[in-house]
């Protein structure tokens, strides 16, 4: 094999294991390697290479772009505000940068005593994680109970469109996370990892609350109670 011929075996396997790569950031670091060391075999082989070394480089300028991408949203999760706490919860064993687009979505939120979070047969607009602090769920069939912290408040609304089944009140402080719904939505359209992870992490949410509820009274009927929040 021709010395010359290196960087052309080296580009052409390293662009070969891009295609295998499953972790985004390094699919673009191979393609980035991989199509620099074709550029040196096209310099190294002569003739006129002008057409693949001008494509090249524009491949590489897409890479570069989305590799600044990923290092701001890389940069974006090591700052993300409470993210210990959410990573405690529900989202635990969601990546530090799923959880940097989720967050991206909604905000921190100071919950008071005696805050309205939902109010029965009102359209709900917004999805909430109670990180800290409890509420007191009512319906006006007479339930009424406590949920504590890690549950999420609104997510059957979230997921089916439907109206609050049921008014939640803080029944103490604490803090939430609440989302954009409209917003969150729109993300699931574009970002179908980001969208899988939130319904893995919702179906959680939801199979904790039926377990618990079975466990409680073993009524079938557990899981509207468990629901009742929504």
């Amino acid at each position: 094999m021709d010395l010359n011929d290196l960087p052309g075996h080296i580009s052409y396997f390293l662009i070969a294991v891009s295609y295998w790569a499953t972790n985004i950031l390094w699919l673009r670091v191979t393609a980035m390697i991989g199509l620099t060391m074709e550029i040196v075999y096209f310099q190294l082989s002569g003739g006129d290479l002008a057409t693949g070394i001008a494509w090249d480089l524009v491949f590489m300028a897409i890479n570069g772009y989305q590799l600044y991408w990923l290092y701001d949203e890389y940069r974006k999760a090591n700052k993300l505000e409470g993210a210990d706490e959410l990573a405690a919860g529900a989202f635990a064993g969601m990546s530090r940068l799923q959880l940097s687009r989720l967050a991206s979505l909604g905000e921190w939120r100071s919950v008071h005593t005696g805050d309205v979070l939902t109010i029965e047969g009102d359209q709900l607009h917004e999805l909430f994680y109670l990180a800290s602090g409890t509420c007191s769920v009512s319906r006006k069939n007479g339930l009424n109970i406590t949920v504590g912290n890690g549950v999420f408040i609104g997510e059957m609304g979230y997921l089916t469109g439907s109206p609050a089944s049921a008014s939640v009140t803080a029944a103490s402080d604490g803090r939430a996370f609440v989302f954009n719904s409209e917003r969150l939505k729109k993300r699931e359209l574009e970002d179908e990892a980001t969208a899988a992870a939130l319904h893995i992490m919702l179906g959680k949410d939801l199979a904790a609350k039926l377990k618990t509820s079975k466990s409680a009274d073993g009524d079938i009927d557990g899981l509207t109670r468990a629901h009742a929040l929504h």
